[in-house]
């Protein structure tokens, strides 16, 4: 709009951003059917689609005039799919990008117009970097419509070969379980990964640890300059705000929290299930992870049915 443009129209899940269309008398539309029918007498130039829940149907993009572009939150080929930040932090990949692309038949394929880099800190979570990547994509638009404007915009085909794609049902290794005999930094990536902050919902799963015969979720883990040298999975302290657990690298501290998002007394926790320092945390094994992760990703296809209906 700063540029001179006319937003048409919105179609938008998202209350804060339909309050925001209606008071700039924006035409807000509730539905794909309902887009498709203002489109049909009312063509438009270009439509953008920024984290967007909805798919666009061949019915929409051929009544576009000039384009549609796609914000994706990852850099393709490589991170095509959702979520791509947490997999991204999952892999402890220190580069990343945004990128802006054509909207074509297939998913995160279309020929790539912008992409921005965005690096990551050792200590970004999936919060900290999707804020980082909504900057550069605000960023990115600016460059998008300045192509756009001038008939310069390059569009590079996307090397499919190098393509990895993360469907909405895949989901971290253990259900998010934390290991023991793993590296410390690979404990701190899952919990990082899967840290969307307090106001925002966790689609992929919590970061837990096993304890006896329960699961606990953990709010928050870091890696220790210390190495007890005990087996992985000791409790080598026990404080009243967090314990400090032997992994197969440096020791961790983590604290944690209930299912009502409150933080647990780590002291009164340890009490309830009898445990001391020197005790030691269950150690899932290989298969016992690769059967928590394939129960997971085959329950992830009701998730969304169970959480409207509980």
């Amino acid at each position: 709009m700063a540029m001179g443009h006319v937003i048409g129209a919105a179609l938008c899940g998202d209350p804060i951003f339909a309050k925001w269309a209606a008071r700039t008398n924006i035409p807000c539309m509730e539905s794909v059917e309902e887009l498709c029918s203002l489109l049909r007498t009312e063509p438009v130039e270009w439509i953008f689609s920024v984290s967007n829940p909805f798919i666009l149907p061949p019915d929409v993009l051929g009544r576009v005039r000039r384009g549609a572009f796609n914000y994706h939150d990852g850099p393709l080929p490589r991170y095509a799919g959702v979520h791509a930040t947490s997999w991204a932090l999952l892999a402890q990949e220190s580069e990343y990008a945004i990128t802006w692309h054509r909207i074509d038949d297939g998913v995160d394929t279309g020929d790539v117009v912008v992409q921005r880099q965005v690096l990551i800190a050792p200590t970004d979570t999936a919060l900290a970097l999707n804020l980082k990547c909504y900057e550069a994509a605000i960023e990115g638009f600016r460059e998008l419509l300045t192509g756009l404007e001038s008939g310069k915009l390059a569009a590079d085909p996307q090397a499919l070969v190098d393509r990895s794609y993360f469907p909405r049902r895949r989901r971290p290794d253990a259900a998010g379980c934390l290991r023991w005999d793993q590296s410390a930094q690979n404990l701190s990536a899952m919990t990082r990964a899967l840290d969307f902050g307090p106001y925002h919902p966790n689609q992929m799963c919590m970061p837990k640890t096993l304890i006896g015969d329960e699961v606990v979720t953990i709010r928050r883990l870091e890696v220790s300059p210390q190495r007890s040298g005990v087996p992985a999975g000791c409790l080598v302290e026990v404080h009243p705000s967090h314990w400090r657990v032997a992994t197969d690298t440096e020791d961790v501290d983590i604290c944690f929290g209930g299912l009502d998002g409150q933080v647990l007394d780590a002291r009164a926790l340890a009490r309830r299930f009898d445990l001391d320092v020197g005790d030691r945390l269950p150690v899932l094994s290989d298969d016992e992870a690769r059967s928590i992760t394939a129960a997971h990703e085959m329950l992830a296809h009701s998730e969304d049915f169970w959480r409207q209906r509980l």
